[in-house]
């Protein structure tokens, strides 16, 4: 938790001393998350290999200049996280093949706080920019649902993770790097774009257990920045 609170004072300092507040923008933003989680340690060959989770992620962004090409690119979204662990069988009847399977999907949502650099290419109407910097998360809750599988997928009841368990680790801290483009629209901008996030915090607060689970992914999203002149 200090080096959370020391992550985000240094944000704001460094921000505070290098901006210029005049061409503030802020918007939302909407599109989908492929999480791609990965679990080491104890399990390892025990269990198939997780598969991509994809959810969705939505928020809301500001956008403030500093020097020259360079802004500040704060964030608050909230963006589903999880995998997917599955095991198919074919079953003959009567001389015939059927695919029979489990699938148990796990699922975290998350509030994210990216807090990114952006650097932009181009002055006209239509520009690319790259952006990086850290992301904090809090894993708000999380669920585990069972699915069957004969000939269709079967939804079967979830069970609700309890998070606030002291092996679960809660926060998150990560590092956020993406790409995209922009073009102006009226009084702001229209943007879309790609990033990666590679999670650095192990879920599991467990010195015990030799069991890692770390998120990572990759997600697109497209939103609208309103430009307010002050």
């Amino acid at each position: 938790m200090k080096n959370l609170r020391f992550l985000a004072m240094a944000a704001i300092v460094f921000v505070s001393a290098t901006a210029s507040w005049s061409q503030i923008s802020a918007g939302v933003k909407a599109g989908a998350n492929f999480a791609d989680t990965r679990i080491n340690g104890l399990i390892d060959g025990l269990i198939p290999d997780p598969q991509t989770y994809t959810g969705f992620t939505v928020g809301a962004v500001a956008e403030i200049p500093m020097a020259g090409p360079l802004s500040f690119r704060p964030e608050l979204n909230y963006t589903q996280k999880g995998f997917v662990i599955s095991q198919a069988l074919d079953v003959n009847v009567l001389g015939i093949d059927v695919p029979f399977g489990a699938k148990a999907k796990t699922r975290v949502n998350y509030i994210e706080a990216p807090l990114l650099l952006k650097y932009n290419f181009g002055t006209g109407d239509a520009s690319f920019y790259v952006t990086g910097g850290p992301t904090i998360s809090y894993a708000a809750n999380a669920h585990l649902r069972p699915v069957a599988s004969v000939l269709i997928d079967i939804n079967l009841p979830r069970t609700n993770i309890d998070l606030s368990n002291n092996i679960y680790q809660r926060w998150e801290v990560s590092g956020t790097l993406g790409a995209g483009a922009q073009t102006k629209a009226g009084n702001g901008k229209i943007f879309v774009d790609g990033r990666y996030n590679m999670g650095f915090t192990n879920m599991l607060d467990n010195p015990i257990v030799n069991l890692s689970i770390k998120n990572q992914g990759f997600a697109l999203s497209a939103g609208y920045l309103y430009t307010f002149s002050m």
